[in-house]
């Protein structure tokens, strides 16, 4: 993996994730993070990782529809930036590595209460 990839990810996702706080309007995806960017080699690719919060009612793939929607205008925000010759296509993907860790998180908090009430009888 190169550098100059590595830096161009770290970017597009600090101009993904100010795009969404700062440029786009929809409610819907007001507690959207992205999380990870991945180019492909040649940069023509991203896959854009993100999250959201558990507690909203609206589901992954409904906020998968309303980014694919957004992307153009994503798109020009990169462009805008003039950090690439060539705008990527993007792909959206639901990271869901925070709501793994909640699950495990409440499978140990379950273990350790069931090791406590088992050590007092």
């Amino acid at each position: 993996m190169t550098y100059r990839k590595i830096r161009m990810e770290k970017e597009l996702l600090r101009i993904l994730n100010n795009a969404l706080v700062n440029k786009i309007n929809d409610q819907r995806l007001e507690w959207v993070t992205i999380t990870d960017v991945e180019l492909t080699p040649d940069m023509q690719f991203a896959k854009v990782f993100f999250s959201k919060l558990e507690d909203e009612e609206i589901d992954s793939g409904l906020c998968t529809q309303l980014l694919t929607k957004a992307s153009g205008f994503l798109k020009k925000e990169i462009a805008d930036a003039h950090i690439l010759r060539r705008i990527p296509e993007i792909r959206f993907v639901y990271d869901d590595t925070g709501s793994k860790a909640r699950k495990m998180e409440d499978i140990f908090k379950n273990l350790s209460e069931e090791k406590k009430d088992g050590s007092e009888e």
